[in-house]
């Protein structure tokens, strides 16, 4: 079989491997208050009790009584609270198999859905629990966001309408509307519906820094400086405000108003973790402004007044990897990583440095790990996947990839799991494989003829040659007239053509029977 055009559909696997990575910031920054999320929707009564206490009672609670209703319930929501959406799942999937199907309990399981990648169940859960509860603004906020995500903006919209039509004193609903309406390019009307949800309430500053995140779009940097200065006066102690006036000063080139904005965020910080994210955010200032001397004196600081902070040498070795520093970079990766091996964006970082230098068994180690410590992150076997790959370990490459398919259909995952199925022979699923590619993602096989590639040489492989020519020939119709790839895949058709053709039937010699 001709492999000669297969490098190609390993480097859409590279492609996939530096999707999963991402581009990774470097540090993260103190979290700030999320600027626009909608008031809760249908929840249980909240209560002072806190969750390290909560959880084990209503867990202790549930062994006595597995279906109690109420439990299940309030313990679902205590685990979105702590970020175990896959244990809030099933709880709510089983209180929705047992007949319980009311606004709460959709609502739940749609943001546990969402919070595992699965989309398409999320959008059918918060639509049933706005069919429910057809005002409830919590509710038809978080839809609103969730058609935003799945680019359906005209839904997104008319939610978004309908929340601010029955809630006229809701701030949310006019935030989440004005949300839309810039998503949508329509920064006029937007800013119109934020200013009423700032009015609303004078003294929350939300409405206004979303307002500010309409004129950073149209790049008017002035007046988005000016919200921020707005928020600020409305509450000197609001990061996210304090955050957008550092960073446009910064890009700005005005170092000094950069920093000192920063300072004041970092003084405001009580976590170790956040005050060395501060830190690291000002070193960023300085590399960016080739100030190098400061850059590095800045993330030293960091991991040198908090020795605990393990994110601060996973920063450094961001920085020290632009400077091409490979050995100082891994020397911090390491470091960042912990004596446990059990920070994720550091081992991530450590095998993304390992596979670019070719060693892809230790970026395998690396990665292997990454996956344990974040088994349901699709992510984390897709990087696998492709590791696995490039060291041409193809049976594990592939259970990587179905894993991470079984998290998130993805692209990507698809495109790997065909490749890895093309490596190990195994054409029947290879082409099932680049089949859905084709039809699930047209847009990728327009841009990419490498998968229409791949799934001629899958049919061709499972002794199906009709369907191999007819993917060859589309490829041919993509492919520069003359060129050498043009060149081997009328080879290929030829060959198919050449092995279809019958011999013609021997006849055998005509003999005279004598009389």
């Amino acid at each position: 079989m001709n492999r000669r055009l297969f490098p190609t559909v390993l480097g859409l696997v590279a492609a996939a491997f530096v999707a999963a990575v991402g581009t990774h910031p470097g540090v993260a920054a103190p979290k700030p208050a999320a600027t626009a999320a909608p008031a809760p929707a249908p929840s249980p009564t909240a209560s002072p009790e806190p969750l390290d206490k909560a959880i084990p009672r209503l867990e202790a609670k549930l062994k006595t009584d597995p279906n109690d209703k109420q439990s299940l319930t309030e313990l679902s929501a205590d685990y979105l609270q702590i970020n175990r959406p896959d244990l809030a799942i099933k709880l709510t999937q089983k209180l929705l198999a047992g007949g319980t199907k009311t606004a709460q309990v959709y609502y739940f399981d749609g943001l546990a859905q969402g919070q595992l990648g699965h989309q398409k169940e999320a959008l059918a859960d918060l639509e049933q629990a706005a069919n429910l509860e057809p005002t409830n603004p919590g509710v038809l906020g978080t839809l609103t966001q969730t058609y935003l995500q799945s680019n359906r903006p005209q839904d997104a919209e008319r939610v978004a309408k309908r929340a601010v039509t029955f809630n006229k004193d809701d701030k949310n609903a006019y935030m989440a509307y004005g949300q839309v309406l810039a998503a949508e390019g329509k920064y006029d009307e937007a800013r119109q519906q934020l200013e009423t949800g700032a009015k609303l309430d004078p003294k929350d500053p939300r409405p206004i820094l979303l307002e500010a995140q309409t004129y950073i779009s149209q790049n008017a940097i002035a007046l988005a400086a000016g919200l921020y200065d707005r928020a600020i006066a409305i509450d000197p102690t609001n990061v996210e405000a304090l955050f957008g006036k550092a960073r446009l000063a910064a890009q700005q080139h005005n170092i000094k108003d950069a920093i000192a904005t920063y300072e004041t965020i970092f003084k405001l910080q009580v976590d170790p973790n956040d005050k060395a994210a501060v830190i690291d955010q000002e070193a960023i200032v300085y590399a960016n402004e080739k100030m190098a001397g400061e850059a590095d004196a800045a993330y030293k600081r960091a991991i040198t007044e908090y020795p605990k902070v393990l994110s601060a040498h996973t920063a450094y070795g961001e920085y020290l990897l632009n400077l091409k520093d490979m050995a100082g970079a891994e020397r911090e990766f390491v470091a960042g990583a912990g004596p446990n091996r059990d920070q994720v964006d550091a081992l991530a970082r450590l095998g993304q440095l390992y596979a670019q230098q070719s060693q892809y068994q230790k970026a395998v180690d690396q990665f292997k790990r990454v996956a344990e410590l974040a088994p349901q992150d699709p992510r984390s076997f897709l990087l696998l996947g492709a590791t696995y790959a490039a060291n041409k370990q193809f049976a594990n490459a592939a259970g990587a990839f179905k894993q991470s398919y079984s998290l998130q259909h993805t692209p990507d995952a698809l495109l790997g799991l065909g490749q890895a199925d093309l490596q190990t022979h195994n054409y029947t699923e290879c082409a099932q494989v680049y089949d859905a590619l084709d039809k699930g993602a047209p847009d990728i096989s327009r841009q990419n003829p490498q998968v229409l590639f791949g799934l001629g040489q899958c049919y061709q492989g499972a002794k199906q040659p009709d369907k191999a020519r007819a993917a060859y020939q589309r490829v041919l119709a993509m492919v520069k007239p003359g060129s050498q790839a043009a060149n081997e895949i009328k080879a290929l058709i030829a060959a198919i053509d050449r092995q279809q053709k019958k011999p013609a039937a021997t006849k055998k010699p005509t003999t005279t029977s004598k009389t």
